[in-house]
């Protein structure tokens, strides 16, 4: 009992030792990148109102920059709603709107980046030619039709994976349903565990991964680690790695925090991945900390997801992280993806008959290619009866927002689930903004009344799925790199769809007679934020 009693004692001293360290230093990169802000615009200012002649000459250099930054966006082929917002902050200050363009929007791989990662794409496209893949053969197979092609050529081309048989789906309607899955799962590896997320926290559900993860790393496994730096900027200290690595286990820290601004500082690592011995694997809407299997509480009953994936398909996960992996760590050699085919680390996955076809996917900010919104959007366009969507987030440009909406007019029944208590007002706010324009074409809208959606997933016609991390906002769709889990014709779509009706009976129906009423403050405040709404 005494011996309890010191144990719980030390945890409580090294929680808020955490905290406090975390805290600071959240506080000294959030000063020194206002300290930054601020002295840009003092210098704009003063330039602009005082008759200062090397600062006059100062701002005639930034405002050359600021028409030499809008030619190339008005040219570029990123999203017009994306592009417009930020032309928008030009004309009101065209110094500070382009100085926050080259910090904040969307970049694209240099030449230098792109020759980097030229090695991994040519290995991986080997891997992909060659006929062990695992990947369907559309030649032989007379089962594919032509809406699992179009899909399967789609993914190929874009994101580097195939659509794959001989895989196994079990869905997870909640968090902690997984939870004791993964850790049952994670014992089981003998080779090697991957893990990528956006967000780690100690707590009962890390700490209870993370005693598996040192446990293998001892036995020799290859465990490797990769988080994001800003998703656990408030959640781990910033050595964590370090501690990771003293330990056994490779970790990688996505695209690091410096007290300067940084021009990838936008592009996070929004991925949630796990890969133990590359024929089991895991994915969804949770993150490794403890509000999102409810162990606490934060904003209600917490609604969210994942997906386990065992079989040919655990390929495309692996891809996605071996990748990443190659792209933090330019010095190492380049993987050899044919090493990491299920069927050749263990044969036992041809035996997995499911009827039905999986592919792991993903998307990376840059690129133009948007993977998870072309995906989203395919999906509308194929549905013939119904659509079924839940998003925490609903940020839509009009390329989603058309997509729905024809969905609608055309007589499928489009059923949307969103959260009822937000986790973020002011984003809050815009997802109720966009509810007027799918409301009025015959949307139905609900809210989750217990608490905080936080599952990303489509349904449609009973007959093709998604699940992943994909958010229906531009930072999901464009910004961060994502990855979801596409199912055509699986047994777990059954499942996916019993979950989505369930929740519809606890949520609330939003009608749009309901949403006229809404006070004139409240709509002023939800037009404003549209106007800004890419940079949200």
């Amino acid at each position: 009992m005494v011996e309890n009693n010191i144990k719980s004692k030390k945890q409580r001293f090294k929680k808020k030792v955490l905290f406090n360290r975390t805290i600071i230093r959240t506080f000294l990169i959030l000063s020194i990148i206002l300290l930054e802000i601020g002295i840009l615009v003092t210098i704009i200012v003063l330039a602009k109102f005082y008759n200062i002649a090397w600062l006059n000459n100062l701002y005639i250099v930034f405002e050359i920059l600021s028409i030499i930054v809008a030619i190339p966006i008005i040219n570029s082929r990123m999203d017009p709603s994306y592009k417009i917002t930020w032309l928008f902050l030009m004309v009101i200050n065209s110094v500070i709107g382009a100085l926050l363009y080259l910090l904040f929007a969307n970049k694209k791989f240099t030449k230098r980046e792109k020759r980097l990662i030229a090695p991994s794409v040519k290995s991986l496209n080997e891997a992909l030619n060659d006929t062990n893949s695992g990947g369907i053969s559309f030649k032989t197979n007379p089962f594919v039709d032509g809406d699992l092609h179009n899909f399967a050529q789609y993914i190929r081309k874009y994101s580097f994976t195939e659509v794959f048989d001989n895989s196994k789906t079990t869905y997870f309607p909640w968090g902690e349903k997984a939870w004791p899955v993964m850790l049952e799962k994670l014992k089981t590896a003998k080779k090697y565990i991957f893990i990528e997320y956006f967000i780690i926290q100690p707590g009962k559900f890390w700490d209870s991964i993370l005693e598996i993860l040192l446990q293998k790393a001892k036995e020799g496994i290859d465990v490797r680690v990769i988080y994001d730096d800003l998703g656990c900027l408030t959640t781990l200290p910033q050595s964590y790695d370090v501690f990771l690595k003293n330990n056994g286990i490779k970790c990688c820290r996505y695209s690091k925090l410096k007290m300067i601004f940084s021009i990838r500082m936008n592009n996070r690592d929004h991925r949630k991945i796990m890969v133990i011995d590359g024929h089991i694997g895991f994915t969804g809407g949770i993150n490794l900390a403890d509000e999102y299997i409810n162990e606490i509480e934060r904003f209600g009953k917490w609604k969210d997801n994942a997906i386990l994936i065992e079989g040919n398909a655990v390929f495309g996960l692996t891809n996605l992280f071996l990748s990443t992996w190659r792209m933090l760590n330019p010095t190492e050699p380049v993987p050899n993806f044919k090493e990491y085919y299920p069927s050749h680390l263990n044969p036992a996955v041809k035996n997995f008959k499911e009827h039905g076809y999986v592919s792991a996917y993903g998307s990376i900010p840059y690129t133009y290619e948007t993977v998870g919104a072309n995906i989203y959007e395919m999906m509308c366009y194929k549905a013939k009866r119904y659509i079924y969507i839940a998003t925490p987030y609903l940020i839509l440009n009009n390329e989603m927002e058309d997509a729905i909406c024809q969905a609608a007019k055309s007589g499928v029944k489009v059923k949307l689930l969103t959260p009822h208590i937000p986790d973020k007002k002011k984003v809050f706010e815009l997802t109720r903004a966009n509810y007027r324009m799918l409301l009025r074409r015959g949307v139905e809208i609900y809210e989750y009344t217990p608490g905080f959606v936080h599952a990303k997933m489509f349904v449609v016609d009973g007959k093709m799925a998604t699940v992943g991390t994909i958010n229906l906002d531009f930072r999901s769709l464009f910004l961060h790199s994502e990855n979801g889990c596409f199912l055509y014709k699986t047994d777990s779509i059954k499942d996916i769809e019993k979950d989505f009706e369930e929740t519809f009976k606890v949520s609330q129906r939003i009608t749009y007679e309901e949403y006229k009423k809404t006070p004139w403050n409240k709509r002023l405040l939800r037009f404003i934020l549209k106007v800004f709404a890419p940079l949200m």
